[in-house]
């Protein structure tokens, strides 16, 4: 009778062991739901209120792949390498980026280094911690993309058809410059 108990224990115990070890393989390897913190990424994320129970929950694929601008990453924060933050991908090495307080305070363009990539919030008012303070972000600090979003259900959607929100690229930089340059004199 003890016999037959110690057996079944073990059997078990190697069910949730087995389990366990798979979890974090699939966890570390293929992805995981991640919670959306913060209005960094209104609308397209976190567009209502953002009460602990009405966070958005998106799929983090950490699958390789390579950054496309449009892109929605999940990063270590490069000053505090512990904390993740959320942005999309405005530029990929070898483009030149307007940064959107670069805009503002009319500084210059900035060309990206390759194996580097520019992120912003797509709220441009509420930006958190972005490349305006980091500078270039390099592409090992991606932890994973975010592919879809799951939570709440009457929002569920594929997000890698998102488009950024309007920006101005630098041609509509120059032209805007150009249009004021002609309208002075």
């Amino acid at each position: 009778m003890l016999n037959t108990r110690v057996t079944k224990l073990w059997q078990m115990s190697k069910w949730f062991v087995g389990g366990g070890v798979l979890s974090i393989l699939f966890y570390d390897n293929i992805g995981y739901v991640h919670t959306v913190r913060g209005r960094s990424m209104s609308p397209t994320l976190n567009p209502g209120p953002t009460r602990a129970l009405l966070r958005e929950r998106v799929w983090l694929s950490k699958l390789p792949y390579t950054p496309h601008v449009g892109d929605i990453v999940v990063f270590r924060s490069p000053k505090h390498g512990s904390k993740l933050a959320m942005k999309r991908i405005a530029a990929v090495g070898g483009e030149t980026v307007v940064p959107s307080k670069v805009v503002k305070s009319g500084a210059a363009p900035v060309t990206i280094k390759p194996g580097y990539v520019w992120v912003e919030a797509d709220n441009r008012d509420t930006a958190g911690r972005d490349s305006n303070e980091y500078g270039q972000l390099h592409e090992k600090m991606i932890v994973g993309k975010v592919t879809w979003l799951l939570w709440p259900w009457a929002r569920i959607q594929d997000l890698r058809k998102t488009q950024p929100p309007q920006t101005q690229s630098l041609n509509e930089l120059k032209r805007t410059e150009l249009d004021t340059e002609a309208k002075a004199s």
